[in-house]
C-alpha cells in the first residue's frame, strides 16, 4: 500500500475524548500517521483512493498481557488448578523452549493476534530477543518484557543478565523496530527481594515499564504474607518498586489499603477475565477500583490459560461477569468497555498521545470489522450507541478483516500480508509436539 492513502466509504469511531464518530466516514493516512479523518462530505481524498465498502473502522486493540510462547501450550493440561499446571504441565513444557521454538510459538501468536484485530501487546517472555525478532516480522507493535525469575530459565541461569542485554539491544530504537522493552520481573512469589530491587533500578535507569504478576491467587498472597508479613502488593512499595511505572496483571486478591497503594502510586492493571475464569483464580475487584480512579487495560494471558487469544470476545465475557458479580446491569457500559481495550491499554503502556484513538497526528494503528457479518448486522450507524453495543456485545476476532499498523496493511480483507500463515502452522505444530512428547503429557 501506499505511503499516502485514504479509507472511505467507512463508519468511524474515534475513541478521542469528544467521542467523534462518523457514519459516512473518510480517514487519510501519510507515512505512519493519521493525516486527516472526518465526514466523506467535508474531507478530501489524497493519495490511492481505498473504498472500505462500509466497513467499521476504530483504533486498534491493545492486548497488555500475554505470554506468546504460550501458544505452542495451547489445549494442554486443562481443567488444573494454577499450581498444579504450573508445576505438572507448564514448566515442564517450558523446559524444552528453544530460541527457534520460541519464534515459532511467537509467529503463531502474531498470527492470532492480527486476525483478532490486537496491533499491539504487551508481552512477558524468556527469549525476549527472538520473540521481537518474530514480532516484527509480524509488522505488530510489541512491548516485551524479558522475564526475571529467582530460578534459572530454559533460556539462561542468569535471567536480570539476559534481561539487560535485550533491554541494551532495543533501548531507543523504537521508531525502527515497533519493539518497546520493558522489565518482567515475574511476580512476588517467584523473584527475591535483590532481583526487585534491581528490576526497579533497570526501570529507573532505562525509563522501562515494569510489567509483572500481583496478587493473582489467594495462595500467592498468603505465601508472601508469611515470608514478610506484608501483602504481595505493600511488600513490592516497601522495595520502592511501586514508585516505577508498573503494570499488574491479574490484581484480583487486594485489599483497602492495596488499592490505595494502586491509586496514589498509579499502578496500572491488566483484567484477565478468561484466564483467571479458567484458572478459578478470582474475580478482579473493578467497581472498587473504578471507584479509586485506578486505570485498568485488558489482556488475554497466554494461550496456555485461555486456549484463545481473542481479546473481543474476552471483552464481552469480562463485561458481562462484572455485571453478575456486582449485581448491576448498569456497571461497566459498553462504551467503557471498548476505551478498556484501545485508549486505557495506550495510557498502561504510556503511549496515549501515540495510539489508542484515532486523532490527527496519531500514529495510524486501526482496524475494520466485517459490517456483513450477521453477527454485525443489523448496525444503525447514526448512533454511537449502537456501534459500542455492537463491538462489545456482538463481534468476535473473526470479524475483524483488515489491520493496519504504523500506518503499513499487516492485513487486507481477511488476507494476513506480513506472515505466511502455512508455514506459520506447520512450524508451530512440529513445535507444540516435541514439547508434548518431551515433558510427557501425550
Amino acid at each position: 500500500m501506499n505511503d499516502l492513502y485514504t479509507l472511505t466509504n467507512c463508519t468511524i469511531i474515534t475513541v478521542d475524548d469528544k467521542d467523534s464518530f462518523y457514519a459516512n466516514g473518510t480517514l487519510i493516512v501519510k507515512n505512519n500517521r493519521i493525516k486527516e479523518l472526518g465526514t466523506s462530505e467535508r474531507v478530501s481524498p489524497l493519495g490511492k483512493v481505498i473504498d472500505m465498502g462500509g466497513k467499521l473502522i476504530m483504533p486498534g486493540l491493545i492486548n497488555t498481557h500475554t505470554h506468546s510462547h504460550s501458544s505452542l501450550f495451547k489445549n494442554q493440561a486443562d481443567d488444573m488448578t494454577l499450581m498444579d499446571w504450573l508445576k505438572k504441565a507448564m514448566w515442564p513444557m517450558e523446559r524444552f523452549l528453544s530460541k527457534e521454538r520460541s519464534f515459532a510459538a511467537t509467529s503463531l501468536s502474531c498470527l492470532e493476534y492480527i486476525q483478532g484485530g490486537i496491533t499491539c501487546y504487551a508481552d512477558q517472555f524468556y527469549f525476549a530477543d527472538t520473540t521481537a525478532a518474530a514480532a516484527q516480522s509480524s509488522g505488530l507493535r510489541v512491548f516485551l518484557a524479558p522475564t526475571v525469575f529467582t530460578n534459572p530459565s530454559p533460556e539462561t541461569t542468569d535471567t536480570l543478565s539476559a534481561a539487560v542485554d535485550f533491554i541494551e539491544k532495543y533501548h531507543g530504537k523504537q521508531e525502527d523496530t515497533l519493539v518497546y522493552p520493558c522489565i518482567g520481573p515475574h511476580a512476588p512469589y517467584s523473584v527475591s527481594e535483590r532481583l526487585w530491587r534491581e528490576c526497579a533500578k533497570l526501570s529507573e535507569k532505562y525509563k522501562l515499564i515494569i510489567h509483572t504478576h500481583i496478587s493473582e491467587t489467594i495462595d500467592e498472597n498468603n505465601q508472601i504474607k508469611e515470608q514478610t508479613g506484608m501483602s504481595p502488593t505493600q511488600w513490592l512499595n516497601s522495595m520502592g518498586v511501586l514508585e516505577r511505572p508498573v503494570l499488574a496483571a491479574h490484581s484480583i486478591h487486594l485489599d483497602e489499603q492495596d488499592m490505595e497503594l494502586y491509586a496514589r502510586k498509579n499502578v496500572r492493571v491488566a483484567y484477565n477475565p478468561v484466564s483467571n475464569l479458567k484458572l478459578v483464580s478470582g474475580v478482579m475487584p473493578m467497581k472498587r477500583m473504578r471507584e479509586k480512579n485506578i486505570l485498568i487495560s485488558m489482556g488475554t494471558d497466554g494461550a496456555q490459560s485461555n486456549n484463545s487469544m481473542d481479546l473481543l470476545r474476552d471483552l464481552r465475557t469480562g463485561v458481562l461477569l462484572q455485571k453478575q458479580v456486582n449485581e448491576e446491569a448498569t456497571f461497566f457500559t459498553s462504551r467503557e468497555a471498548i476505551r478498556m481495550v484501545t485508549i486505557n491499554g495506550a495510557k498502561a503502556l504510556d503511549m496515549q498521545e501515540q495510539i489508542g484513538s484515532l486523532e490527527v497526528g496519531k500514529r495510524a494503528d486501526l482496524i475494520a470489522l466485517d459490517t456483513t457479518s450477521p453477527r454485525l448486522c443489523p448496525l444503525h450507524r447514526s448512533s454511537l450507541k449502537n456501534l459500542y453495543s455492537t463491538i462489545t456485545y456482538s463481534a468476535i476476532g473473526s470479524d475483524v478483516c483488515d489491520v493496519i499498523v504504523d500506518g503499513k496493511w499487516v492485513m487486507h480483507d481477511k488476507k494476513v500480508l506480513t506472515l505466511n500463515v502455512s508455514d506459520v502452522q506447520k512450524n508451530a505444530q512440529e513445535a507444540s509436539e516435541y514439547l508434548v512428547k518431551n515433558a510427557n503429557l501425550s
